[in-house]
């Protein structure tokens, strides 16, 4: 629980706002945190005029206040205490009472912060030199701030999975966000606020989704990366999805640290080629340790081939062992990113997941930032922040820390997400020129006309992108009975006209089309598979009830033929599945061990849109009425 801000000096430091002689306003909640840790009294930050210049006398007290040094030995300038105080012997002052104290309260594991560390800490936020040289009592009191109680700010996106173009939309206020032009300024705004103490993360699944992207095998992603600065990122489960040789050729050409502490060969032991445990930033004079953790069920969430000489250790393990070595190799501050989901119950009343069982077991950490999931979470557990910012770039986290040099620790603690909104920021001009020269191929090729439908396809409920897309697996491969994962399924199909591009974001993926045989008791036990683990089939040719109220291996209610009949018990039928489900993707192990398996080769992607174009071309759209293919037992069609 924050102190609130008695309401007098809150008017004062919001009044000094609006003088055009007080360019640097304290902000209130540094204003309040000075005068608890008694560096200044209520009274004399009661002053009319925060403009006027300080004098000596008073920036004595304060500077020996802060940093624990004599009264005496803070004076700045001879001729007695009432003389205004120059601002170049404020700076200088400061510096060496802070760098002072700090050397004498580091120890051998945390090396004393250096003098050229402090001096940018110290201008933070501060405005012009005035014209006399003197300082002025506000600018006095954001120096000492600055220095007793730095700000480190930590952004993060996460999931940006390729989305680089603007066309974005807020569900609730309809209001334009994302892209990479909008998200470079809203970067540079926040990093503009705080320009010392930033670090900007990335939580992994930076490049695998769109078009302009995959087209490139991500090295627009890359490029926007280097371009905005980022100090480290996290590998995600789809940064595999190319192959470990490519994965290897964009980390080389990343300019900061790629992270996976828990990413390792399995042979050697040793982390993956390029990818480290942690990295050490230092901000503001203070030393930020960013552990990295990749998702340990990557290897169901990627073709399991593209990983199959790695493991990925326990997450929780991880943290419990590599925080605390890293604060004992000079962290002052550890940020935990890793690819790790966390959920809300939607109106962000309750969150939980792997991030929060991470948050709640592991010590030792001052923000946890998470991915994958897809979710935008702001929270706090045991008053640590826990953040998610969403997915595609359109919403960035933000976790603001305040520290304590002298104590050695993280005094207070804010997070928030900030949408990226492109109408109340102008797009960065350069980062847009950058994303049209980028496009400039590929947009041809993703306005191409395939077809139409008659109402929006979404992955609601029902699910009518799932049944376009096992109707057309259905259509391809001549099988009985069609298959799809939920989360192979990455966008919705909005407007009447489907165009190639949109097909390529409903299905990013390079899968291909499998089949295989499998009598009624297997495909029954194979879908028991995946509701054990919440993982949720679409059919075509066939209609599904599951309850997931129901023990494990007890959640399938019924699977019937696609007229309900019952499926014949002795015959075999042929499953259409995409490749990743066949190879035991999402823990569907059953499949694997199905008879006369064949990969057709033909990627899904294709075959959507044949299926697309078929229709179209018999001079029809495409039509879906609720069909309850697939029904969830109390809770209607998915």
């Amino acid at each position: 629980m924050r102190t609130p801000v008695p309401a007098a000096l809150l008017a004062l430091a919001l009044a000094a706002r609006t003088l055009a002689a007080a360019p640097a306003p304290i902000e209130p909640e540094a204003l309040n945190r000075l005068i608890e840790r008694g560096v200044i009294t209520a009274d004399e930050a009661r002053t009319p005029d925060p403009a006027a210049p300080v004098l000596t006398a008073d920036a004595a007290r304060w500077i020996a206040r802060a940093f624990g040094v004599a009264a005496d030995s803070a004076q700045i300038a001879h001729g007695g205490p009432d003389r205004p105080l120059a601002r170049d012997a404020a700076i200088a002052r400061c510096e060496r009472a802070a760098l002072a104290a700090y050397r004498k309260a580091a120890s051998a594991a945390a090396p004393a912060t250096q003098a050229d560390e402090l001096h940018a800490s110290l201008l933070t936020g501060l405005g012009p030199p005035r014209g006399d040289g003197l300082l002025a009592r506000g600018d006095l009191l954001v120096m000492i701030s600055n220095l007793r109680f730095p700000v480190l700010r930590v952004i993060e996106t996460t999931d940006v999975h390729g989305f680089v173009l603007p066309g974005a939309h807020d569900q609730a206020s309809g209001r334009p966000l994302g892209g990479s032009a909008a998200l470079a300024a809203w970067i540079r705004r926040l990093r503009g606020e705080n320009p010392a103490g930033t670090v900007l993360v990335d939580g992994g699944d930076w490049f695998q989704g769109t078009m302009l992207s995959n087209f490139a095998y991500g090295r627009p992603v890359i490029e926007q990366m280097n371009l905005l600065g980022y100090d480290a990122a996290v590998i995600g489960n789809h940064e595999f999805d190319w192959g470990l040789d490519t994965l290897s050729r964009r980390i080389g050409e990343l300019h900061c640290r790629a992270l996976g502490a828990n990413c390792v060969e399995k042979q050697s032991g040793n982390p993956l080629r390029g990818v480290h445990a942690d990295t050490l930033i230092t901000r503001r004079g203070i030393r930020i340790g960013v552990l990295g953790l990749s998702y340990p069920g990557t290897p169901t969430s990627t073709l399991p081939a593209n990983v199959a000489t790695l493991r990925f250790d326990d997450d929780s393990a991880t943290a419990a062992h590599d925080v605390p070595e890293l604060r004992a190799t000079g962290a002052q501050v550890v940020v935990v990113v890793g690819h790790i989901p966390c959920e809300t119950d939607g109106d962000q009343h309750a969150v939980s997941g792997d991030l929060v069982r991470l948050a709640r077991g592991v010590h030792g950490v001052d923000a946890w930032l998470g991915g994958h999931s897809h979710d935008r979470i702001a929270d706090e557990i045991g008053g640590v922040p826990v953040v998610i910012a969403g997915a595609h770039a359109e919403v960035v986290g933000v976790v603001d820390l305040t520290f304590d040099p002298l104590a050695g620790a993280v005094i207070a603690r804010r997070e928030r997400l900030q949408p990226t909104w492109s109408d109340s920021l102008a797009p960065d001009s350069a980062m847009a020129a950058r994303v049209a020269g980028w496009n400039a191929d590929v947009a041809p090729l993703a306005a191409l006309l395939v077809g139409r439908t008659r109402q929006p396809l979404t992955r609601g409920t029902p699910n009518t992108i799932a049944y376009l897309v096992t109707d057309a697996m259905r259509s391809a491969s001549g099988a009985d009975i069609a298959f799809t994962n939920g989360g192979g399924l990455r966008a919705d199909l909005k407007d009447e006209r489907i165009t190639r591009g949109g097909i390529f974001e409903v299905m990013p993926f390079d899968n291909t089309i499998v089949t295989l045989e499998m009598t009624p008791a297997e495909l029954r036990a194979a879908l028991e598979e995946g509701l054990a683990a919440r993982h949720v089939l679409h059919p075509s040719g066939a209609r599904l009830t599951y309850d997931l109220s129901r023990l494990p291996l007890h959640r399938l209610v019924s699977l019937t033929g696609a007229d309900g009949a019952p499926l014949d018990e002795k015959r075999s039928y042929r499953v259409a599945i995409n490749n990743f489900l066949a190879t035991g993707g999402d823990g569907f192990t059953s499949f694997t061990h199905a008879r006369n398996v064949r990969d057709s080769s033909l990627l899904l992607r294709t075959a959507i849109e044949q299926f697309v174009s078929q229709c179209s071309q018999r001079g029809r759209a495409l039509e879906y009425t609720d069909q309850q293919r697939l029904v969830r037992a109390g809770g209607g069609a998915d």
